[in-house]
């Protein structure tokens, strides 16, 4: 997305996606006008491929859709969200030589094609998973955003695997509420509201191997579209912003404030003076990344409190215990308890 963006909001999504809501929207009845209603776009913009458009004007164009819709069109729009629609991303996973390969590159990429989610994966001994916030407050857009781009990577993770893995049972959970147990959009996927997180998990075996499509020549040279366009979106990006994605990348070493202003080629005092000129602090980015990885792999007993300690880089268990009531009010074993594990 390197083109003047559209709209309004500090975020962007590439207006790809929009005017695939605007086909789907054309069979269902619901006119481009009625979709366009206080989002600020003009009209001209769905003839416009790939250009940035402000998330609030998305997210309303998303709302109007909504409306009318229903959350339950979020499946099928997903599935419509093909390896084409997603560009040069959707190019390199599919070109990409294992699934780790493509996942590594959707979660590294992905701000070139919307900047309204943060991922992160995560493996155990049985099962891959692919976890999903917005950047935004709460609300249905929001929601119908979260399902179709989960919906999306499953039906493109049915794609990409071999075909005698194409039947493998995978799982979809949303947070918020909904009864999907009667959809058929997903074969072979069960989808979950109500859950404590958003999360698509898909069985390891059925993902391992080489991918049928991988094309070394194809897929750098995606690569080196992509690792363009994100340097073109990292300009626009906060400083805040960088530091988290470094945090998060080494995130078992825990970096001090040094060695994160060493990376971005400035001095401790300097990184400090430009993160209070956003309103945030070291402490606070490094925090807030912890306490929501702490959250989440607490939630899942195949982890000790120890071992979370070390993924979070922690020198021991009562140093991370102590944080974590701070942050909470409980301590690790009761949040564990009271979420359920």
């Amino acid at each position: 997305m390197t083109a003047k963006s559209v709209g309004v909001g500090e975020y962007r999504v590439s207006s790809d996606y929009l005017i695939l809501l605007t086909e789907l929207a054309f069979e269902r009845g619901i006119s481009t006008a009625t979709l366009l209603e206080g989002t600020h776009l003009p009209e001209t913009f769905i003839f416009q491929p790939n250009i940035p458009v402000g998330h609030e004007s998305a997210l309303r164009m998303i709302d109007n859709f909504c409306e009318r819709a229903g959350l339950d069109a979020a499946l099928e729009y997903g599935k419509r969200m093909t390896l084409s629609k997603h560009g040069a991303l959707g190019f390199a996973a599919q070109y990409s030589e294992t699934m780790t390969d493509a996942a590594a590159k959707v979660e590294r990429y992905i701000a070139t094609r919307a900047q309204l989610f943060e991922l992160e994966r995560e493996q155990d001994s049985n099962s891959r998973h692919l976890y999903i916030r917005t950047r935004f407050p709460d609300s249905r857009a929001g929601y119908f955003l979260v399902l179709a781009f989960l919906s999306s990577v499953e039906s493109i993770c049915r794609a990409l695997v071999k075909e005698e893995n194409r039947g493998a049972r995978s799982m979809l959970q949303i947070q918020f509420d909904g009864d999907f147990s009667g959809q058929t959009v997903l074969p072979n996927c069960s989808v979950y509201a109500n859950s404590p997180v958003n999360c698509l998990t898909w069985p390891l075996d059925a993902l391992e191997g080489m991918l049928p499509f991988f094309n070394p020549t194809l897929s750098t040279l995606a690569d080196q579209e992509l690792e363009q366009a994100l340097n073109t979106v990292s300009e626009t990006n906060t400083l805040a912003g960088r530091v988290r994605e470094i945090l998060n990348e080494h995130l078992s070493e825990m970096p001090t404030v040094e060695d994160v202003a060493g990376m971005l080629h400035m001095s401790a005092a300097t990184l400090n003076r430009k993160l209070k000129a956003e309103q945030r602090s070291f402490q606070q980015i490094k925090d807030d990344l912890r306490y929501n990885k702490a959250q989440r792999l607490l939630r899942d007993t195949t982890f000790s409190v120890d071992q979370i300690a070390d993924q979070l880089g922690y020198s021991d268990a009562s140093n991370f215990a102590k944080a974590f009531k701070t942050w909470s009010g409980n301590s690790p074993s009761q949040y564990r308890q009271q979420s359920g594990n």
